[in-house]
């Protein structure tokens, strides 16, 4: 057991057992240099000698070159790639330079990653140690985060350690447990300066000590040797207690002086080369006129240890000292000997060239910069996003001032935001438009950026930039102002302006006309407008003659044109063919590892789900949805996510989930600039309310709603519903004037085309504000709802009828409809509703018959969605790769699916369930 360390190891060693055990876990140790976060990992390490061990360490010179880190992590296990889907090994192999690249975004990298672990783990238990992660790469953090995030069942312990006062890894690390370490107490400290000191000290230096190092276990070791004979301490504890870091620092950095001079040359080198095998460090130093035997000094001071594969400093410490140590003029002439080492050298250690060759000073360059172009764009269907986006930055950075930067900057940002990277994106563009030169290239900087801020939360900056570059683009490019105007609508339908919206797309398909171009974007974003607020029969007809450009959106368009399409379909109350359109598009995004697009499509999936009453499966999508969205920065996809989990579980009367997640998305919408999102979450609440009985309560939640309607010149449709829940609550409390002036918006909404469930909605309020032709009303409200499959709604007209019937005296009739609507509520779980129907079925004379809850809505979310797409007749490692799983955490999965659900214990008997539970949606919505 380390000295003073007995229950952090026992923390750490806990994690141990449960990985052997088969459960994973992860913790992020932080704390101040040299307090002994790699020695509690190296100790933890050393007692799972039964584990497979996996370690690398970030270093500072390499933390802005992509994937460093995790192929220094995988490069002993790379030949287990062939256990992973096939699309993932390419992804990593593209990834980690061991052959051709794929133009795969950073999260099908970060699937990759957890595939692989997973499948490490098969043969049994795996430790994962990531030691400074502060300057770990940032690509090669998200891949580890990303998988962390979804171990589970697997055996795999990662251990991050980062210091304390650099806040990076933190924040990409936030959903991993963290234990802060401190000082040694004062017990352990004197015996390990007593075992381990570097020097004999007087009892007023060892007092001082105590004092500076504050139990830091480095501090305590290697600052005897700096204070000794001194005649530090000789004023007491009046002395400010001095930073260790500097301490350390100039301690190592006292040691490294007293080298010859050859050795601090090696050392210096050492330092800028970063993590390099052992053939590799003796060939640069040939390179610079040294050798092998130059690092002897050091070796023998302790500075440097050889290991297996390299050199390696023993502390970061004194690769700091070494290399902040140095004269600039030292620095830059290492740099330009290692950069001169490399020339020649193909993608990716070209891009290690330009790093080193820029550090050394040298001037911009077309020649170097026309090389690391050419290696970025030569081959773009062949070389990984995140190494072309460096590539085409180190271009940029070896060209003058002007137009040309600006272009290589353009290029940068987009294959940053192919990879992932919002947000370092966005500050490649901010730098591309100081240097723009040409309107056409501020234009498609401007557009870009416009996508950016959106997805990234910020949909006021995006309206106002785009804006600004309309009236320009007129001028040179009408077909490209078209889609910019395309754009503000779509930023505009996201905060919910449908008034603002109709004005954008109008003109934008007006520009599209005068340019004689049929622009899919914007016909299909004018489609969205007219069906959400105008004529919805043309809407309607325009969907139909886009059904073929939408089976095959462009992918590197910036805007989510299958979503748009999914959205669109929904606004027209064609429920199968949104269900359709999305899942396909989902389908395809899971096969493509497009997780940014994913978490769009399964928002707009969960409302359909939600319509269609599959509400396990509206569930599952909204919570993978939020999951990603959090995972890959599409903060606009948060709020969103969330608002569509409340209103599900508002109608399931899960009222402390309902509660937390409106909450969240109220939060996140405000931070986001997207009140739409927290309208919706406030439907939620009304929906909740309304079933419980709670009439005030919903009104006062849906008149909120209807404000926001009202302000934004929106009416009521499905994907922001309201006026049929207000009437209903109105309804009870006798408010009939208030009542029918909701019903006015009902029917004026289902009077804009064959609107179905509107017009249903609308027929069952009219019925219940004129019960002299009730039954004509409610009638017909059945009818509407046939056609299409929402059993909730017909089930809630069922319900009315009978309660209005009850009322009236005719119990007989009111039992048969009463039976129904409890029957459609008990199968959806609509447990609030079916206990408001048992209620009226009592008093109406009936005997409560309670059908058996489906046996699907014993599953969470995540089980959910594992049986979902286990439907489609995946193999458990298909499975994996869809829903960025590691195999045991699906074979984990499915094991309590078939726990869970009585009778099934097989593939196919979970698909023919499945197959039961549509087949019963379906017949209940008839």
């Amino acid at each position: 057991m380390l000295l003073g360390r007995s229950l952090e190891c026992a923390r750490l060693l806990a994690l141990i057992d449960k990985a052997r055990g088969g459960e994973s876990g992860a913790l992020l140790i932080r704390g101040e240099a040299g307090i002994g976060k790699t020695s509690l990992v190296t100790y933890v390490a050393g007692q799972a000698h039964d584990l497979l061990r996996l370690g690398t360490r970030g270093v500072e010179v390499e933390s802005d070159l992509p994937y460093v880190g995790l192929a220094d992590l995988l490069r002993p296990v790379l030949h287990f790639l062939d256990r992973i889907p096939e699309r993932q090994a390419a992804a990593l192999t593209g990834a980690l330079a061991l052959g051709p690249a794929g133009a795969h975004d950073r999260f099908a990298v970060a699937a990759g990653t957890l595939s692989l672990l997973g499948a490490l783990a098969e043969d049994g238990p795996v430790l994962v140690t990531v030691d400074d992660a502060q300057w770990l790469d940032p690509y090669s953090l998200d891949a580890l985060a990303f998988a962390t995030r979804r171990l589970g069942r697997e055996g795999v312990v990662v251990l991050f350690t980062s210091r304390d006062e650099l806040a990076g890894p933190a924040s990409r690390l936030a959903s991993v447990e963290t234990m802060t370490l401190g000082g040694l107490d004062a017990e352990s400290a004197h015996r390990l300066i007593a075992e381990e000191g570097t020097a004999e000290l007087t009892e007023r230096e060892a007092t001082r000590l105590l004092a500076e190092a504050r139990g830091n276990p480095l501090a305590l070791i290697e600052l005897p040797a700096l204070l000794a004979g001194s005649g530090a301490g000789d004023d007491g504890d009046s002395q400010a207690p001095l930073p260790i870091g500097a301490l350390l620092a100039h301690t190592f950095g006292s040691a490294v002086a007293r080298l010859p001079q050859e050795a601090q040359d090696a050392m210096l080198l050492l330092a800028v080369l970063g993590t390099r095998p052992l053939a590799g460090t003796e060939a640069a130093l040939r390179a610079h006129g040294l050798s092998y035997e130059s690092l002897e000094a050091a070796e023998a001071a302790g500075l440097v240890v050889e290991e297996q594969d390299g050199y390696a400093f023993r502390h970061p410490l004194v690769r700091s000292a070494v290399y902040h140590g140095a004269t600039p003029v030292r620095r830059r002439r290492a740099h330009h000997a290692i950069a001169r080492s490399l020339q020649g050298a193909t993608a990716p250690a070209l891009e290690q060239y330009a790093w080193h060759l820029a550090a050394s000073g040298a001037e911009p360059d077309e020649h170097v910069a026309s090389l690391l172009e050419n290696a970025a764009a030569g081959a773009p269907d062949t070389l990984a996003y995140p190494l072309a986006s460096r590539l085409y930055e180190r271009a940029a950075r070896f060209t003058p001032a002007g137009q040309r930067k600006a272009e290589r900057l353009l290029c940068a940002a987009r294959a940053s935001q192919a990879a992932g990277s919002l947000d370092e994106a966005a500050a490649i563009l901010d730098r591309a438009l100081e240097h723009a030169e040409q309107l056409g290239t501020r234009l498609d900087i401007r557009q870009l950026r416009c996508y950016l801020d959106v997805q990234r939360g910020q949909p006021t900056r995006s309206r106002e930039l785009l804006r600004a570059a309309v009236d320009e683009a007129e001028k040179v490019d009408p077909a490209l102002a078209a889609v910019m105007l395309g754009g503000i609508a779509l930023t505009e339908l996201a905060v919910g302006d449908l008034t603002a919206a109709r004005g954008s797309s109008a003109a934008a398909m007006e520009l599209a006309d005068s340019a004689h171009q049929t622009l899919l974007p914007v016909r299909l974003l004018r489609t969205l407008v007219l069906l959400l607020g105008g004529d919805a029969d043309a809407g309607r007809s325009l969907l139909r003659e886009l059904a073929g450009p939408l089976a095959s959106p462009d992918p590197a368009f910036p805007y989510p044109l299958s979503g748009v399409g999914g959205l669109c379909h929904l606004a027209a109350e064609e429920l199968d063919e949104a269900h359709g359109l999305l899942d396909r598009a989902a389908y395809t995004a899971r096969a493509s590892s497009a997780v940014g697009l994913l978490s769009h499509l399964l928002c707009t999936l969960s409302v359909v789900e939600f319509w269609r009453g599959r509400w396990s499966a509206s569930l599952a999508q909204a919570d993978e949805a939020v999951r990603l969205a959090e995972a890959t920065g599409r903060l606009i996809e948060v709020p969103r996510g969330l608002a569509a989990l409340a209103r599900t579980e508002a109608a399931l009367h899960r009222e402390a989930d309902c509660r937390r997640h409106a909450a969240q998305a109220m939060e996140w919408a405000a931070a986001t600039e997207l009140p739409m999102d927290a309208a919706r979450a406030r439907g939620a609440l009304g929906l909740l309310e309304l079933g419980l009985g709670r009439f005030e309560e919903a009104v006062h939640r849906l008149e909120e709603v209807r404000a926001f309607s009202h302000t934004h010149g929106r009416g009521d449709g499905l994907y922001l519903t309201w006026a049929a829940d207000l009437a209903d609550a109105y309804v009870h409390l006798h408010m009939t004037a208030e009542a029918r002036e909701v019903l006015d918006v009902l029917e004026y909404e289902a009077g804009r085309g064959h609107r179905p469930v509107t017009a249903g909605a609308a027929a069952r309020c009219r019925g219940l504000l004129e019960p002299d032709t009730a039954e004509h009303h409610m009638r017909r409200s059945l009818a509407l709802l046939a056609e299409r499959p929402v059993p909730f709604e017909r089930g809630r007209t069922e319900f009315a009828w009978g309660e209005q019937l009850r009322r009236q005296g005719r119990r007989s009739e009111a039992r048969r409809l009463l039976e129904r609507a409890l029957a459609t509520f008990e199968r959806l779980g609509a447990t609030g509703w079916a206990a408001r129907v048992a209620a009226e079925l009592h008093a109406a004379g009936g005997t409560e018959v309670r059908p058996e809850r489906a046996p699907l809505e014993r599953l969470t979310p995540q089980e959910m969605q594992v049986a979902l797409v286990v439907g489609r007749g995946l193999t458990n490692h298909e499975v994996a790769e869809r829903l960025f799983l590691s195999v045991k955490t699906v074979e984990f999965h499915l094991s309590n699916i078939y726990r869970k659900l009585d009778g099934v214990h097989r593939r196919a008997q979970l698909v023919r369930l499945l197959a039961r539970a549509t087949e019963a949606t379906e017949a209940s919505a008839v």
